[in-house]
């Protein structure tokens, strides 16, 4: 009776250490974009196969030439199909019964047609499974996502590049005061827009020209007076060097009630 006791507990074990999740990322894009989502699984456990359903937000559509298993896969095929007015169904599976490679990253990336839509839509995965050699479903969670369609007009002075110079809003959410920083690769002018939840343009301030290094300053008090507690702005940073085009980057915040 002991030795199978042993067995059950060992068995246990294995199963509270095996972690096999399924991930898919935030995005971020603006109306009429084509935006690229990726799936990740990270695994403990080899596994052949997986399936997921994507519910897509009315305005998004699927673009079915777009999918692409990653470098972790063997031989093996992909399918995506909708399945329904809005249900996006994805597969993949070995048709020798080969295992993907690796216990990280990403397996698989697809596009979404963004329409004339704009706000934060949820990227929740349903009916997942990641299936071992023995045709078991060995998922254990799921991490989901966001897609934030920023507003029309955002884009107004040039090419928006996500990330490309660190911008972040610290606290935020935040009460009376947050403070701007920013990286900057050249000496250039800089102007922070802010604009509503709907895309409005609320106001704009120049807040000056800035070398080659990081920054930090205060949000100006002219832009804090706009900020109503409770409501949701986008910070828009337009940066124009002493060469090129201007580049944007956009951050959303929040202002709260003391």
């Amino acid at each position: 009776m002991k030795p199978l006791l042993l067995i059950l507990f060992v068995l246990l074990v294995k199963l509270s250490l095996s972690q096999n999740i399924m991930i898919i990322h935030d995005a971020f894009a603006r109306p009429g974009d084509t935006v690229t989502l990726t799936i990740d699984i990270s695994n403990t456990a080899k596994f052949v196969s997986f399936q997921f359903d994507l519910q897509l937000p009315q305005g998004l559509s699927y673009l079915g030439y777009s999918l692409r298993l990653s470098d972790r896969s063997v031989n093996h095929v992909a399918i995506g199909n909708m399945v329904g007015a809005n249900s996006l169904r994805i597969f993949s599976y070995s048709p020798n019964n080969a295992a993907f490679k690796g216990g990280s990253g990403m397996v698989v990336s697809f596009s979404l047609v963004v329409g004339n839509i704009r706000g934060e839509f949820p990227l929740t995965l349903e009916n997942g499974i990641i299936g071992d050699s023995l045709s078991t479903n060995i998922l254990n969670g799921v991490e989901n996502g966001i897609l934030s369609v920023f507003p029309m007009g955002l884009n107004e002075h040039g090419e928006y590049m996500n990330d490309s110079f660190g911008l972040t809003v610290i606290p935020n959410p935040f009460i009376d005061h947050a403070h701007v920083s920013f990286t900057l690769a050249d000496f250039s002018a800089v102007t922070i827009i802010l604009y509503d939840q709907d895309g409005k343009k609320v106001t704009s301030t120049d807040v000056g020209n800035f070398g080659k290094e990081k920054h930090t300053l205060d949000l100006p008090n002219e832009m804090m007076k706009q900020l109503k507690p409770g409501k949701m702005y986008y910070i828009d940073m337009s940066v124009k060097p002493k060469t090129g085009a201007f580049c944007n980057m956009v951050v959303k915040i929040i202002r709260i009630e003391k």
